[in-house]
């Protein structure tokens, strides 16, 4: 449900549309319209200054994580040293239409991309042991694949180019992209990425256009257009600038994550396998190869499709099987302790029963100081005789809420049976703990609301002091104390009896 809802805001979202519809414009404003080169460098410069603006909108969203924010940084500063270098070659081609692409612009570009390259493989990874091996060998297949790509498209196209300039910046930008596919690759298979799939999908789409478009463009059209290699390389740049508002939009909504749960295994070295191949048999148009070749060409790519369908059928159902046992095992958890709670608490009350009061006591220092209060209220049994059980159970309750609320973050309060109660204070001295018993004792003596009728009890309290070691011996004393005080005439339960019968 959260991944539809967050696709229904990203379909009505105005900025989205906009990106849309200029995606849309620039094959028109190219193909049929007065587009030259210096529009189509001045609106790259553009679309690098709204990486800007996203970039550090980002960066300034609420609750983002620190190595988060510094990925976002990067990006903004990385979108403007693009600017900058887009920016100059906008004033170059206006001052000189033919002037061909300067050596600012490509290190501009190269310097953006080894930032953002430097900033993803810097970024936490989140897993370890075999996850990580496996994580690699992953990002290592896709990596493979992605090369394989820049090398037919991008670094083998301009070997035969005669400007040393063009060539050395032709293969700088493409190891960088390298570079940072791998550092795409890190963050969405490990599940660290200050991203979401969505995003990270559409922004390494982007990127990776921008180094093959040109080329694939030439490819499909058989012509070296400008026009064409214009809008070849600028929508590849609405598409990353799209990718950021993508994410900027998912933020703000439902995460996408939570919309299912995370498969354990990535189809992304399959993917790059099968579009390897089909390159492959694509690169081989054009070479001489007879049908022999191709039959062996078809029947190795259809092979590799059948046993990669096969493994990832295999996959799913595994992961299936661990999803189930996931939820078994959580089961399992929940019922372990919910009968584990069951066991150490009082069933009506909620407190903690004899049993935690022991555990508490075995778990602690043997030689700290420990004070312990042993209670019984005066005036409940006439309550249950003349009211009935079940007002006496209410008023059990209250009592409990108010000796809970009594207690600090290291203190235990616990029923003992009937209207019997024991606090453990750790860490308290004997004039603290008898302060501390009369303010308890107080706050019990307030009215009681059971059903509308008000009914006043008392509380006897019996105070010992000592040490963990000697607990058996506090608790006795405690009690002795308590069973002192309670044989005393005067006591409130005897009025509070009184009362009830009235």
């Amino acid at each position: 449900m959260a991944q539809r809802s967050s696709a229904g805001g990203l379909l009505r979202d105005p900025v989205l549309l906009g990106m849309a519809g200029l995606a849309l414009a620039v094959p028109v404003w190219f193909l049929a319209g007065p587009g030259g080169a210096a529009s189509s460098w001045a609106i790259q410069a553009a679309l690098d200054v709204s990486i800007v603006v996203f970039a550090r909108r980002l960066e300034a969203h609420g609750g983002v994580e620190r190595h988060n924010r510094r990925f976002w940084r990067a990006m903004a500063a990385a979108g403007l040293v693009c600017a900058i270098g887009d920016g100059t070659q906008t004033a170059l081609v206006v001052a000189d239409p033919a002037a061909a692409v300067s050596i600012v612009q490509s290190l501009c570009v190269v310097c953006a991309m080894t930032v953002m390259a430097v900033v993803m493989l810097r970024h936490p990874l989140g897993r370890g042991g075999r996850q990580r091996v496996r994580l690699w060998l992953d990002a290592g297949t896709v990596l493979a694949g992605v090369a394989v790509f820049l090398w037919y498209f991008s670094i083998g196209a301009e070997l035969d180019n005669p400007r040393l300039a063009d060539r050395l910046a032709g293969s700088a930008g493409a190891v960088v992209m390298l570079v940072i596919v791998l550092g795409v690759l890190k963050l969405m298979l490990s599940g660290t990425a200050p991203f979401t799939r969505l995003a990270g999908v559409a922004g390494c789409v982007g990127v990776g256009g921008t180094a093959v478009g040109t080329s694939v463009s030439f490819m499909l059209t058989g012509v070296a257009d400008p026009r064409i290699e214009a809008i070849a390389s600028l929508l590849p740049c609405i598409l990353t600038v799209a990718s950021l508002r993508v994410q900027e939009v998912q933020q703000r909504g439902p995460a996408e994550r939570g919309g299912a749960e995370r498969r354990r295994f990535s189809v992304m070295p399959y993917v790059a396998v099968v579009a390897t191949e089909l390159l492959g048999v694509v690169a081989q148009r054009g070479t001489g190869a007879d049908a022999r070749m191709w039959g062996v060409a078809i029947g190795i790519l259809v092979i590799t499709a059948v046993v990669l369908t096969r493994q990832l059928v295999a996959f799913h159902d595994n992961d299936r099987l661990l999803t189930d046992l996931d939820r078994s095992m959580l089961e399992l958890q929940r019922l372990h302790d919910e009968l584990r709670h069951q066991a150490t608490h009082d069933a009506l009350t909620g407190l903690a029963n004899r049993v935690l009061l022991a555990e508490r006591l075995a778990a602690m220092d043997t030689a700290a100081e420990l004070s312990v209060l042993v209670l019984d209220l005066d005036g409940f049994k006439q309550v249950n005789d003349v009211r009935g059980h079940h007002a006496g159970d209410e008023l059990l309750v209250q009592v409990a809420r108010r000796l809970d609320a009594a207690i600090g973050p290291d203190d235990l309060v616990a029923r003992l049976g009937g209207d019997e109660f024991a606090m453990l204070l750790p860490g308290l001295g004997a004039d603290a703990a008898h302060r501390r018993a009369a303010s308890v004792a107080a706050a019990l003596t307030r009215p009681y609301d059971l059903a509308g009728a008000v009914v006043r009890v008392g509380a006897s309290v019996g105070v010992a002091t000592g040490t963990p070691a000697d607990a058996d011996a506090l608790l006795r004393r405690a009690d002795a104390e308590m069973y002192r005080r309670k044989r005393r005439p005067g006591r409130l339960g005897q009025r509070a009896a009184e009362e009830v019968g009235a």
